[in-house]
């Protein structure tokens, strides 16, 4: 057997290890998935004897309806989409405009804010001193407390003045030349040509968004301001699924368990980043290497 057979075999075989393995990763990940999805369509008593695994058993949607029927769950989203989307749009502006000033070499400020910048990756302040400047600010129990602080990243703002410098310059000097200031060309042009870099850190900054709950947790003392994940948090840890209108009488004749309210909620608060997810992934596959050509 020559050299050229003995690579290809040993190339086929590390390619079925692989195969393998990913497909142990894929039933590891999705099992827990699966389950929780499985248990909020079965009946009580099915859960209870602990009979669900991968498909539900008797089939049962009173979770989903007492989840959807508690006016609680549409305020909180509500809520949530207000602050994720109102927050990745403000992310994506306010971090593109920095970026774009620390592209352009006749910035005065330009490696001052540099360095400030790189400090904030490695030095954080801490979560007293984040609590006293926002209740200082007079940010307590509004909206912006929940935005504002993870409105910009340093490590974002890097990635994204990699990837302007990678725009070719002559297209900036152009624009120039025809009358166009700062604002516009960033907006008009370096906006436009960077879709796959919103799309991608688009899509991170409402994961992170939707997914927040610590900060809501410490600034917000408003029922009616909590996101989703505050919600779906008292039904897992506090009760809160026997707190639902009806609830309890349904689980004192057996209707419902408590799985169910649990685990419907979970399915909702999830939903919708895994609807909106399909529509963003061929920018997410294309964002994910900028930071790898982008010089």
């Amino acid at each position: 057997m020559n050299q050229k057979n003995k690579i290809h075999i040993g190339s086929k075989s590390a390619d079925i290890i692989l195969m393998v393995i990913m497909c142990l990763l894929m039933v590891t990940i999705l099992y827990p998935f699966i389950n929780i999805i499985s248990i909020s369509l079965s009946s009580p008593s099915a859960i209870t004897t602990g009979k669900v695994n991968w498909l539900p058993v008797g089939f049962n949607l009173k979770g989903y309806k007492m989840v959807f029927g508690d006016p609680k769950i549409w305020s909180a989203y509500g809520n949530t989409i207000l602050y994720a989307t109102l927050g990745t749009a403000l992310n994506l502006i306010f971090t593109a405009m920095i970026s774009y000033s620390l592209m352009i070499k006749e910035f005065v400020l330009r490696k001052p804010m540099t360095v400030f910048l790189t400090i904030t990756m490695f030095f954080n302040g801490g979560m007293v001193p984040s609590y006293i400047l926002i209740q200082n600010l007079g940010l307590m129990d509004s909206i912006w407390s929940v935005i504002l602080p993870g409105c910009v990243s340093a490590y974002n703002i890097f990635i994204y003045r990699s990837f302007f410098k990678g725009i070719s310059p002559e297209i900036r000097e152009a624009a120039f030349v025809d009358g166009a200031g700062e604002a516009r060309i960033l907006f008009s042009i370096y906006m436009p040509l960077s879709k796959a870099l919103f799309a991608t850190f688009g899509l991170f900054s409402l994961v992170t968004y939707w997914n927040m709950w610590f900060e809501p947790l410490l600034y917000l003392k408003t029922d009616t301001k909590q996101p989703i994940q505050m919600i779906l948090r008292q039904i897992l840890f506090t009760s809160g699924a026997a707190g639902m209108n009806g609830a309890q009488e349904m689980m004192n004749q057996q209707l419902v368990n408590p799985k169910n309210i649990q685990y419907a909620c979970i399915i909702a608060t999830i939903a919708p980043i895994m609807i909106v997810y399909p529509f963003l992934q061929k920018y997410f596959e294309q964002g994910m290497m900028v930071g790898a050509v982008k010089g």
